[in-house]
């Protein structure tokens, strides 16, 4: 049995668990929130904690240990127990004590236990996956000065004689158009005081009388017989794209014609799935939503991991990086995980 094993996933459903004999563990909220001094945006979380005065027996950890080990609740304390003075020895051999993924015990100057939790560790379900990401100040740029146009005084007109004053321009240009009607007018009557004269533009005769057109529908056929070349060639049916084919009439003429998209073959579309004897499995993270889970995967997938969907156990979705059959294997790739790409990852054996 591994006690800190047990805890560690009691925690991210509970708020409290007790270890009989040794204390409570208890998880707190706290809110997404922004270090300044680091430049850092961190995702809301929960912290844990230790209270070495709750050691009353709720049986949470004991029922936990007895369902996944087949034992007895009273067999299960029993081993609980022993886990708990074999943790206390060392404790005071060491004057230190370190359960992964949940914190470090330590006495202080004082021979007082103290407690400090792993940060590393959310047990924030709903946060699950989410990293601190750098905060950036945002730089505003300098406001630059308002310059205000300068204002002059004008300088009074000096007495004297007065000049005539400007012609508007309006009336200038009020006079230009009286002169060009005038000259339109005038043009209008000689031309049309004139019997012999006739001005016509684009066959419209602009000055005389204006004749109707009158309608004439056609008498003959239209005959579309010949007008046709004969087709010699059609394309198959499975060419597709574009294509350079001959010209009817033309000998040798080659024209490019697009008849239709491709179609690829398709690829094939297996997927890696375990075997039943791959029975040790490297889990990568828990979700309690199936989206989640999924999109969990497909982000492994693209990695390069053969990731899929262990099992969904009390109402959590359990993703692994792999699976193995051999425990040696198992064990090498949970290290390898774990030092590169995902420090919580631990081992499950079905």
């Amino acid at each position: 049995m591994k006690l800190e094993r047990e805890i560690h996933e009691l925690l991210y459903g509970h708020d409290c668990v007790i270890v009989p004999g040794f204390g409570g563990f208890l998880t707190h909220y706290r809110p997404a929130r922004i270090d300044e001094v680091h430049q850092v945006v961190h995702p809301p979380s929960k912290e844990v904690s230790f209270n070495r005065n709750l050691v009353r027996n709720d049986g949470l950890l004991a029922d936990q240990v007895a369902r996944r080990e087949g034992i007895g609740f009273d067999e299960a304390g029993m081993r609980i127990a022993y886990e708990v003075t074999d943790r206390m020895q060392r404790l005071e051999r060491q004057g230190r004590l370190e359960m992964p993924r949940i914190g470090t015990f330590f006495m202080d100057d004082s021979s007082n236990l103290q407690f400090e939790p792993d940060r590393r560790v959310n047990f924030l379900r709903d946060a699950f996956g989410l990293r601190p990401v750098p905060a950036s100040p945002l730089q505003r740029p300098a406001v630059r000065p308002i310059v205000r146009p300068a204002v002059r005084a004008m300088e009074q007109a000096t007495s004297g004689p007065r000049s005539s004053a400007p012609i508007s321009r309006n009336w200038i240009w009020a006079a230009a158009g009286a002169v060009l009607l005038l000259a339109l007018g005038t043009t209008y009557w000689a031309v049309s005081s004139s019997g012999k004269a006739k001005a016509v533009w684009s066959g419209i005769e602009l000055f005389g009388p204006m004749e109707q057109e009158e309608y004439r529908p056609r008498t003959a056929e239209f005959d579309m017989s010949g007008t046709l070349p004969d087709l010699h060639w059609m394309p198959a049916d499975d060419l597709r794209g574009v294509r350079e084919l001959p010209v009817t009439g033309q000998e040798g003429m080659l024209f490019p014609v697009d008849l239709g998209p491709e179609v690829a073959a398709p690829e094939s579309t297996a997927v890696a799935v375990p075997t039943a004897h791959d029975k040790y499995h490297v889990i990568g993270g828990c979700f309690s939503i199936r989206e989640n889970a999924d999109r969990f995967i497909a982000e492994l997938v693209a990695n390069g991991f053969p990731a899929h969907l262990v099992d969904e156990y009390k109402g959590l979705y359990r993703v692994a990086f792999g699976s193995y059959p051999q425990k040696a294997a198992a064990l090498e790739a949970l290290q390898a995980v774990r030092r590169e790409h995902a420090p919580e990852a631990w081992l499950l054996v079905r």
